[in-house]
């Protein structure tokens, strides 16, 4: 045993030293490559120019990618023949926002940016392929990292399109790792948790159907304008009152349109909004009462209602298994103070839920230190992160 032990341990320090090596031959190039996806942002579904600049820098770095006839995105299979294969999925889509950072290769891409940090994401997947592959024969698994399409495109993300398409299969995908870059959290500094780590995100509409009259006539006519603040005060409150707090879940109104001028009495409302919650009881009870309180309501002050929710990305939610495994190897890599598992998890909606729902998975949240939160026209996060992925990544995948 003690043999196996120190064999292990000289074949760790072996991997790490050539991992540092490979890190460092590449990591210019990955930064520049970086800066070359923030430069050109596209949205879900339509990231035609992206997937060719991801083939076209692993093609120069001897990586071969595949893509699909009908989708963006891409795939690359480091096959080293073995028995078991795991996936990497990193996000390449950007979002309808104009940038502000100031930076010298800012989008050119007007009104399009990548606010969440999915450019980051795109090249530590491009530098994991390039580097696996260099030190393809020192793997006990095969490797598949997917380039995914649209997973800001809720509620038909591009994970499940991918699923649809097989990208789970030949060869098959045993277990698979994502993460994303968090703002709230230092470079070097990770975050982690078995179970829910993020949301699922749904979004209703309430349309109200009033009755038009001149607003010296109230009486006469069924103020939509006035049933929708009695709606959205029934759900931001009453409901919240009858929700578990120790089940976290939200409702937030985005949107109140309204139609009409000044003095007449509008005769139709929308309402928008989107409900958060982990628990998939807590959500379906959601549901039901958001159709219940928005409908009586209505009803009561004699409008007609349309209620309409969209169940979006489920809850992505940690394999207890994969999430022990790897806080013990990124405990030993970035020590214990630099791994939090002592955290609640986030309201925000990730489509890699869709591969939850298939195979044991691990998301992790990548501390790169910006001042602006995700989808801020300002958020820039370090490309130190980078290397941080590169390394914990790297070297957890090579001691698998």
């Amino acid at each position: 045993m003690n043999q196996f032990l120190n064999r292990k341990s000289e074949n760790m320090i072996m991997y790490k030293y050539d991992l540092d090596k490979k890190i460092s031959n590449i990591l210019t190039d990955v930064i520049e490559f970086r800066k070359d996806i923030h430069r050109h942002p596209e949205l879900g579904y339509e990231e035609v120019e992206t997937t060719k600049r991801i083939i076209s820098f692993l093609k120069k770095n001897g990586v071969t990618a595949e893509t699909f006839s009908d989708l963006t995105g891409a795939v690359v299979n480091i096959d080293n023949g073995c028995e078991k294969t795991i996936g990497l999925r990193v996000d390449i889509d950007a979002l309808p926002i104009t940038e502000n950072t100031g930076l010298d290769f800012m989008s050119k891409n007007e009104g399009k940016m990548h606010a969440c940090g999915h450019d980051v994401h795109t090249s530590i997947g491009a530098g994991m392929c390039i580097i696996l592959n260099c030190l393809k024969e020192k793997l006990n698994v095969n490797v598949k990292v997917i380039f995914q399409p649209a997973e800001e495109c809720n509620p038909q993300g591009g994970a499940k399109s991918l699923i649809e398409k097989g990208v789970l299969k030949n060869p098959d995908v045993s277990e698979i790792y994502g993460f994303h870059v968090w703002p709230d959290y230092k470079v070097g500094k990770i975050a982690v948790k078995d179970g829910p780590i993020m949301a699922a995100s749904d979004k209703f509409k309430i349309i109200i159907k009033g009755k038009k009259t001149h607003a010296a006539q109230p009486h006469k006519g069924v103020d939509a304008i006035s049933i929708g603040v009695d709606v959205i005060n029934a759900l931001e409150f009453k409901l919240k009152r009858e929700m578990n707090p120790f089940e976290p879940a939200v409702i937030s109104i985005g949107k109140f349109h309204s139609t009409g001028r000044y003095n007449i009495i509008c005769d139709y409302v929308e309402i928008e909004g989107t409900l958060r919650t982990l628990c998939e009881e807590t959500r379906n009870r959601i549901h039901k009462r958001i159709h219940q309180i928005a409908d009586g309501i209505i009803k009561s002050y004699g409008g007609d209602s349309e209620i309409i929710i969209c169940r979006g990305y489920d809850s992505v939610i940690n394999d207890k298994e994969l999430t022990q495994n790897f806080v013990r190897h990124a405990v030993n890599l970035l020590g214990e103070d630099n791994v939090m598992t002592n955290i609640t998890a986030s309201l925000i909606g990730e489509d890699f839920s869709s591969f939850c729902k298939y195979i044991p998975s691990l998301y992790f949240h990548l501390g790169c230190d910006s001042n602006y939160p995700l989808h801020s026209d300002k958020f820039y996060p370090k490309e130190e992160t980078i290397k941080v992925a590169l390394n914990l990544l790297g070297s957890f995948i090579l001691n698998m």
